[in-house]
Order: C-alpha cells, then sequence, then structure tokens
C-alpha cells in the first residue's frame, strides 16, 4: 500500500483533537517531528474545532513538604461534564515536580492554552495542562522594591507570549513594568516609568496592550492603566465613577474591558469603544438573571472569563460556570472545598510553555 503525501497526511492531523494528537506522536518519528513543529501547532491552534470545548482547570495547596515548600497538584476536566450532581468529583492528577512554590499560587488570565502560575515569591510557572509541559521561567533580575500586579498574554506583534510584571521603586513609588519574553527567554525593564500606583490583583490583556487598576495619586482616585506591547508605552483611561463603589476587578467580557465593584457585584460596567472613556456604560449583569433563575441571593466574584463566552464565578457557597450565550450555569464545585484552590478556563491546545529552538 502506498503511503500518503506528507501534506495529505498533515491535513488529517490538523483535524485531530489534541488528546488523539499527543498519541499520534508515538506512531513514528516523522509524526512526532511534524506535531511538534512550531507551524503544525500554530495551524492547529487556529482551527475552529481547537477551540470548540472548554477546559476547567484548579488548583489544590496541600500541606507543605522538605523545606516548607507547598505541595501544588491540579486537576482539569471538560467543561460539559460538569453537571450539578458531579461538580465536586475532582480527582487530582497532577503534581508540579519542578518544586519551589512556596506561597499560595495565583492562576493568571489563560492565553492560547497555557496557563501561567505565579506565588508571592515571584516564581513563575508557564503550563500547558493538556499535554502537561510545564517550564520554569528564569528569576527576574530587576530590583522589586513593591510588587504591583502580573499580567500573561500573546503578543501578535511579536508573536511571542509574555509575562508582565507590574511594581513600584523607592522612593517616589513610581510604576515599571519587567517583561518576559518566551522566545528570547529573558526579562527586560521598560525604561519609561509611570506616577500611578498599581493595584495588587491580576492584570488583564486585551487589543496588545496590559491593563491595570491603579491609584492616581495626582488625581486622587483610582484610574485604569494600559501598557502598549508594540510601543512600550504606558496610558491612562477613565473609570466609571459611582458613590461609595470601589471597582477592584477588570476583566474582559464580550470583547470589552469589564470592572465590577466590591460591595454590589452585580453593578458591571463595559467600555463599548475601547479607550473611549466617554463609551463607559452599565452592563446587563449575569447575575441578575441567575439571581431569578436561582430564587436566592446571589453575590458572586467574577474570578475569569474565556473567549467571550464563559464566566467562571464564585457564589458565595459555589464555584460556578456561566455561559452567557446560552444564559445557563453549572455548579462546578462547593465553595467550602475551593478554599486553597485556585481555579481557571482553559482550551486544549498543542502550544509549548517552553521557548522556540
Amino acid at each position: 500500500m502506498a503511503e500518503l503525501p506528507l501534506h495529505i497526511i498533515e491535513n488529517i492531523l490538523l483535524r485531530l483533537p489534541v488528546k488523539s494528537l499527543i498519541r499520534s506522536r508515538c506512531v513514528c518519528k516523522a509524526w512526532r517531528t511534524l506535531i511538534s513543529h512550531p507551524h503544525f501547532v500554530k495551524s492547529h491552534l487556529r482551527l475552529p474545532q481547537t477551540q470548540a470545548r472548554t477546559q476547567f482547570c484548579t488548583l489544590n495547596y496541600g500541606e507543605p513538604g522538605d523545606n516548607y515548600y507547598l505541595v501544588v497538584g491540579a486537576s482539569t476536566k471538560d467543561c460539559e461534564a460538569f453537571s450539578d450532581d458531579n461538580g465536586g468529583a475532582l480527582a487530582f492528577d497532577y503534581l508540579f515536580d519542578i518544586g519551589g512554590f512556596k506561597y499560595e499560587v495565583v492562576l493568571l488570565d489563560s492565553c492560547d492554552g497555557l496557563l501561567c502560575l505565579v506565588d508571592l515569591a515571584n516564581k513563575i510557572v508557564l503550563w500547558n495542562p493538556s499535554t502537561r509541559q510545564c517550564n520554569q521561567l528564569p528569576p527576574n533580575p530587576n530590583v522589586l522594591d513593591f510588587l504591583g500586579c502580573h499580567g500573561f498574554g500573546y503578543d501578535s506583534f511579536a508573536d511571542d507570549y509574555k509575562v508582565f510584571l507590574v511594581s513600584m521603586l523607592n522612593p517616589n513609588f513610581e510604576t515599571v513594568v519587567d517583561v518576559f519574553s518566551l522566545k528570547s527567554n529573558k526579562w527586560k525593564r521598560i525604561q519609561e516609568k509611570h506616577h500611578t500606583r498599581a493595584a495588587r490583583m491580576c492584570a488583564t490583556v486585551l487589543h496588545g496592550a496590559l491593563h491595570w487598576v491603579a491609584y492616581d495619586p495626582i488625581l486622587g482616585f483610582d484610574t485604569i492603566m494600559a501598557f502598549d506591547f508594540e510601543k512600550e508605552r504606558f496610558r491612562e483611561m477613565a473609570i466609571p465613577r459611582e458613590e461609595e463603589e470601589l471597582y477592584v476587578k477588570l476583566r474582559v467580557v464580550g470583547g470589552c474591558l469589564c470592572v465590577h465593584g466590591s460591595k454590589d457585584p452585580s453593578k458591571m460596567w463595559v467600555m463599548k469603544e475601547y479607550g473611549v472613556d466617554t463609551s463607559w456604560s452599565k452592563m446587563a449583569s449575569p447575575y441578575n438573571s441567575l439571581r431569578n433563575n436561582l430564587n436566592e441571593e446571589f453575590r458572586c466574584e467574577l474570578l475569569h472569563t474565556l473567549n467571550n463566552e464563559h464566566m467562571l464565578l464564585v457564589n458565595k457557597e459555589k464555584l460556578m460556570l456561566c455561559d452567557q450565550k446560552e444564559n445557563t450555569y453549572k455548579n462546578i464545585m462547593p465553595y467550602g472545598r475551593w478554599f486553597r484552590h485556585d481555579a481557571n478556563l482553559y482550551v486544549e491546545t498543542l502550544v509549548s510553555p517552553h521557548p522556540s529552538l
């Protein structure tokens, strides 16, 4: 039987899900080389079926082991498999054996199937739960006086995955940004500084820029800061004002920047036209419809969003997944078990957390 041409084999393989491709790498050396090639990985990522199924990941912090390092385990599950009956039935199936996590770990926003784990000592790990590959990043050599926030995303201008660290320097508390490039495997400090003071929370990426909430000591109130990937410049955007409300969560919902408050999470604002301060408008919050459906008090926190479609929420006693298009929700696990956990959403991809050779 004659062998199929390589380009036909490639077209067939591109239509397989990630789990099948991982098994297919064992068929022969040629297939392994093909499936592992950056061009194949990128082509597979951009196909519609790659983004079809949302996955859920939770981290578990076990008791400290030797040298008081945390035992960090992870579990993943297809979100379609969740129901109210089995929402809490998760078994941890992966332990990070690279070691060194000494404090509880935060999961940043996922990007193209990669998750970024950060602990309070600035130990950073990129992880692809689908391929089980993880990469501990080299330490940041720059001086960090006061940590602000971290961010993770894809720089389309440089075709590069980047980790961002926003911090403040003594004695003037000026904000600086350090950028880790996966392509170069190096950290770089941006020369430009800014007078605002970053809030200690996760930043979010949209339209080729990193965004975070900051306090402006000149204006005397909070603002939104953006750092442009391509120009490597700061810009400041107004935050919606409402009496006695403090906006602490900045996320991307429906392709727009979104903030919601700490006192009443149902108060959500979206910037309908990016970069236009006057385009902030109140959002018809999904919390309201959920509150009506549940017929109970519903006050929750927005953790993460994915693909302008899914929202991961924490209600008082439950971790929940909300489908914005279908206006439905699923209970994932009880809030009591979620304590000492962090959670996020991602899609299955072959993207490597290691620098391309």
